[in-house]
Formats: structure tokens, C-alpha cells, sequence
């Protein structure tokens, strides 16, 4: 498999479906680093996330309003690119045709695997 389409394969499963789609912590777990860490600008400061608090913050939205995870979930890879054992992609996240979040997603491969590692966000909801 070339390293643009592992990289891809992690976006899709490890992210699309573990986080946004499934909430499953067995992908999550297979597509993230352990040392993940989501970056998150409130109020002029950085709050960072590891990808445990990630999955557990979506969980807690779906309990708290499963009409936010109705209708069908689609997803763009606009941008990936790659240096050596180094990547970017930018992910648009759209449900039911509404864009919720422009996503870019930092990985690096260790051995011959690809591993999301950080990632900071803009919402669009």
C-alpha cells in the first residue's frame, strides 16, 4: 500500500469513523498515537486534548444529543502531503450537507505505520 493511501485509509477509519461516525475506541486506538494531542483555542489560550479526552468528548455529545450525529456524515481530503515520514491533511467533516469542521490532521509513520499525532480545527457550526 502506497504511504498516500495508509494515510488515507488512517483518516477514514482511525478518524472519520473512530471519532465522528462510531466512537469506537479499538479504531481510535489503531489510527492515533499514543501521545496525541489535540490542540484547542478558547478564550486566547491552548487546551490540549489527548485522544482518550477526544473519544470521551464524543461520546458524551452523542449521549448528550444524538440528533447531532443524525443524517449521513461525509468527509473531503482537499490537501495531503508528505515529506519523508511526515504528513499533513486537511479533512472537511460535513453532515446531512452541513459543514461542521475544517480539520488539519498531522501524522508521522512509525515502521510502515502512519499515526495521527496532532490535530487543530476550525468549526464551522
Amino acid at each position: 500500500m502506497s504511504d498516500r493511501a495508509a494515510i488515507r485509509r488512517v483518516i477514514e477509519e482511525g478518524y472519520v469513523q473512530g471519532i465522528h461516525e462510531e466512537q469506537d475506541a479499538v479504531k481510535v486506538e489503531w489510527g492515533f498515537h499514543p501521545e496525541f494531542r489535540m490542540l484547542v483555542r478558547k478564550d486566547g489560550e491552548i487546551a490540549k486534548v489527548s485522544r482518550e479526552a477526544f473519544l470521551e468528548m464524543m461520546i458524551g455529545r452523542r449521549k448528550d444529543n444524538p440528533a447531532l450525529f443524525e443524517g449521513p456524515l461525509t468527509f473531503e481530503i482537499p490537501l495531503l502531503d508528505i515529506a519523508g515520514r511526515a504528513a499533513i491533511v486537511r479533512v472537511e467533516i460535513s453532515r446531512s450537507g452541513k459543514h461542521l469542521f475544517t480539520d488539519f490532521i498531522l501524522l508521522y509513520k512509525f515502521g510502515e505505520d502512519w499515526k495521527i499525532v496532532s490535530k487543530i480545527f476550525h468549526a464551522h457550526a
